[in-house]
């Protein structure tokens, strides 16, 4: 177990202070008194008095040895539970390095909460990381699950979170003790993609295998009510001993009672004549397939969106369309959207213009990039990368990418990354020598050797920057193959692995073994759909019988597609639940309250010559 040590710790000179003037201030601290009526006959009534932290913890110096560090133990309790957080924080750090077994056991659970307490997520991190759940006393157990669980949940590692949380509710059978625990692990659990809950069912105890099979039917029904409360009510029925009707988590409950949208007849507005046909017949075939899957009595009726918004409207009145999906291009988009008239529940395949006001049928779903951005600028928080570096193609969209990840890192309070731009792999190649300053480590080399006497051998590898913590690259795939081999011949080997990420956009799944050589340790993001993960293959393999070459720009609209007819059934819960995430062939997904769809990709990356899933972080 690898423990921080307050002896190195750069907290020491501000704990010492904190420590000292909490001492100071929680020694004039008022004792509590009570009082009698007035007409109450006088008598003296002995004053309630609270121990408070710092008295606990001078108590302690009465003592030696082992009971001088449980009663340390007791002073770090009273700190967590009267606020002084600093001085819990300045106990525990001490105390982690207890030559005293049982204090290091017992300390374990008030370090964590101290840790959090005191915003000391990367240390709470490692805590938790490195901390084996037998190390803990059993009567701490709960607690450091209930605190472990609340800080994977915030930290967006809904996979840890869920884990812990399972584990949690098999040990107290009941929200006694921990009145939101059933909301926070259903939330969790709705927030996984189908591959990470069946990952949660490996050794699953009965209970905790009703909880995923109570997140599964969720999914698979929700939009249909009566099937969603059947399914319940089959599920009451094989698992007596679970939570009844009325103490189901919130959100479930909530989801009970919404009324889906539940069209008959949908227009679907796609640019079936013009340049974008091609994009459209995709979209066309995904809408088709998804509604072939439900066996729907549900009407698709396609409209060509290349016409005034006059003649769309008169179109949709006669076929009597009850929700509408489309347009997709974006000129379409903001002439449509911006109708006061609109009458019908809208699906817009594209973003949405943010100087417009919000309005409640209305829904935007895109493939933003924008989305693998901010999720690669949470990561990067996650991992407390300080200095990162983006380089980018110069391109619109690579830049644009760029910028939006420069804003989300700013906006999380981190200094402005570092940008590079380019355009050719000259230049490409020169940037990755100004970035890791290698070219100047060879003219310090050169400049020494001149120094040294020719019959002397000088031996020195060039250095590189060792500052900066993860590459961000934003390029194709085949200016992508040019970087990642060239960053790794920079580093120096002595010095640690500097993490390459990518988006979606550096993918393509024609390459061969040979080339994913190249990529050896890029890790990436990318639609569940594209990675063939386990939930579409079946889909997968009938889509490749019917479309054996299609352009991968095609294949990511057809599950577009499969995933806007999809989602109309879960717009409303969405709404109403901004915790709910449908997982679907573009990623998973959920609503944000200005009603744009926001997509959370897969991990992939390239190990071995091959390509894998990955659970990040």
């Amino acid at each position: 177990m690898v423990l921080c040590n307050v002896n190195s710790s750069k907290l020491k000179p501000l704990l010492f202070l904190s420590l000292c003037g909490l001492l100071a201030s929680c020694a004039q601290q008022p004792q509590t008194t009570i009082e009698r009526p007035a007409d109450a006959p006088q008598q003296q009534v002995p004053a309630t008095k609270i121990e408070s932290a710092a008295d606990l913890y001078q108590k302690a110096r009465d003592y030696q040895g082992e009971a001088r560090q449980i009663h340390l133990l007791r002073a770090a309790r009273a700190a967590l539970i009267q606020q002084q957080y600093p001085l819990a924080l300045a106990i525990t750090h001490t105390l982690a390095n207890s030559e005293y077994s049982v204090v290091r056991q017992r300390n374990i659970v008030l370090l964590l909460q101290a840790y959090l307490a005191n915003n000391e997520l990367e240390r709470a991190s490692v805590l938790l990381d490195q901390t084996p759940l037998d190390a803990l006393p059993t009567a701490d157990l709960s607690e450091y699950l209930w605190h472990g669980a609340q800080f994977y949940a915030k930290q967006q590692r809904s996979l840890a979170a869920s884990r812990w949380l399972l584990q949690l509710d098999q040990q107290q059978q009941s929200t006694t003790n921990y009145p939101e625990l059933w909301n926070l692990l259903w939330q969790q659990l709705t927030a996984l993609s189908p591959a990470n809950l069946a990952t949660l069912r490996t050794n699953a105890t009965n209970r905790q295998q009703a909880w995923l099979n109570l997140a599964e039917l969720s999914r698979q029904h929700i939009g249909q009510q009566d099937a969603l409360q059947q399914a319940l009510a089959a599920w009451h029925q094989r698992y007596p001993q679970m939570p009844g009707p009325d103490a189901l988590p919130e959100a479930l409950q909530q989801l009970l009672s919404l009324t889906p949208y539940q069209p008959s007849r949908i227009g679907v507005l796609l640019p079936l004549t013009g340049n974008f046909r091609a994009h459209a017949k995709a979209l066309q075939y995904g809408l088709i397939s998804a509604a072939s899957a439900q066996q729907a009595s549900t009407q698709l009726i396609f409209i060509d969106s290349q016409q005034s918004p006059e003649q769309i409207t008169l179109r949709l009145k006669q076929q009597m369309v009850d929700f509408v999906i489309g347009p997709l291009l974006r000129d379409q988009v903001d002439l449509i959207s911006q109708q006061a008239d609109w009458p019908w529940p809208t699906l817009f395949l594209n973003s949405r213009d943010p100087a417009q006001p919000k309005r409640d049928n209305h829904f935007f779903y895109a493939l933003s990039l924008e989305d693998e951005a901010s999720q690669m600028a949470e990561l990067f928080q996650q991992k407390n990368y300080q200095r990162p570096v983006v380089i980018s193609a110069r391109n619109n969209i690579s830049q644009r990418m760029q910028q939006h990840f420069a804003g989300q890192w700013q906006a999380m309070g981190h200094p402005a990354p570092e940008l590079y731009q380019f355009s050719a792999k000259a230049e490409l190649e020169t940037i990755i020598n100004d970035l890791l300053e290698t070219d100047i480590s060879q003219n310090r080399i050169r400049s020494i050797s001149s120094l040294v006497s020719s019959k002397i051998k000088l031996e020195a590898e060039p250095h590189s920057r060792l500052d900066i913590d993860a590459i961000y690259l934003l390029a194709d795939p085949i200016q992508t193959r040019l970087f990642k081999p060239y960053v790794d011949v920079s580093v120096n080997q002595i010095a640690p692995r500097l993490p390459v990420y990518a988006s979606s956009r550096s993918f393509s799944a024609s390459l061969d073994s040979n080339e994913q050589r190249d990529l050896n340790g890029l890790t990436f993001t990318e639609m569940p759909w594209m990675l063939g993960e386990q939930s579409s293959v079946k889909l997968r393999e009938q889509y490749q019988q019917l479309f054996t070459d299609q352009d991968e720009i095609l294949q990511r609209l057809f599950a577009m597609g499969h995933d806007a007819y999809a989602l109309i059934a879960r717009l409303k819960q969405q709404q109403h639940l901004p915790a709910l995430v449908f997982p679907g062939l573009t990623g998973q997904l959920s609503l944000d309250q200005n009603g744009s769809i926001v997509r959370r990709l897969s991990w992939a990356s390239y190990r071995n010559n091959r390509l894998i899933s990955v659970q990040e972080p």
